[in-house]
């Protein structure tokens, strides 16, 4: 069907070749490229610190809490969280065709009707919208020819990091794994005891002079 209309009308196929290939020229000279192109995932997450809280304190009095408050919010399809020690985050998960900018404002208004009733331990709860720019664009390892571990750490933490911060269009620059040195004093106590001992003696040694030069000590009196 398609040779035939090819052989009987050839004008009207080159002219839809030429048509073609004319927009794929187009379309190739307009698109651009983008490594990390703007993408808005939907997935919520609702940071709320405790101090001083056990997990447990922070499942009963915060994240069961936030859990119920966000039931009531639109277009969302699972709620996970997690409570550790002095803080809990509920991770939200909506629908692909949900507007995140106007369920954050609907977030916001249940999270500041059960926060007012919370103690003042509890930090207002933070909200934050998964970004795949919040991701670290390179990751490297370090490594230097001839030095130790805590030499590599001291070169990265005061050498390497300043550095990498004054490239244009770095935000910033976090290291981790660096080795913290540290020196650890263990106290004999014979030792401790032995010199209380010699301590203790020279005090009572001392003591005991006083005590000797107090009682020859006289004030002759006159007799009127």
């Amino acid at each position: 069907m398609i040779s035939k209309f090819s052989v009987k009308k050839p004008y009207t196929v080159l002219v839809g070749v030429i048509l073609a290939i004319v927009l794929g020229v187009v379309s190739f000279t307009k698109m651009t490229t983008d490594l990390l192109p703007s993408i808005s995932l939907p997935y919520v997450v609702v940071m709320t610190t405790y101090a001083g809280a056990s997990p447990e304190t922070v499942e009963t009095e915060v994240t069961q809490v936030v859990e119920a408050s966000m039931a009531t919010v639109s277009n969302i399809e699972s709620i996970n969280s997690v409570s550790s020690e002095n803080y809990s985050m509920v991770i939200l998960e909506f629908s692909q065709s949900t507007n995140m900018d106007s369920v954050s404002l609907e977030i916001r208004e249940n999270l500041d009707q059960v926060s007012a009733y919370w103690s003042d331990s509890i930090s207002n709860p933070i909200i934050m919208k998964l970004n795949p720019d919040m991701l670290p664009v390179m990751i490297a390892a370090v490594g230097v020819e001839g030095m130790e571990a805590g030499e590599v750490s001291t070169y990265v933490r005061d050498s390497l990091v300043p550095e990498l911060e004054s490239l244009e269009g770095v935000a910033s620059v976090s290291a981790t794994g660096l080795l913290e040195e540290s020196v650890n004093v263990i106290i004999s106590q014979e030792k401790v005891d032995a010199v209380n001992e010699k301590v203790f003696a020279a005090i009572d040694g001392q003591m005991e002079d006083a005590q000797q030069e107090g009682s020859s000590f006289w004030i002759p009196v006159r007799n009127w």
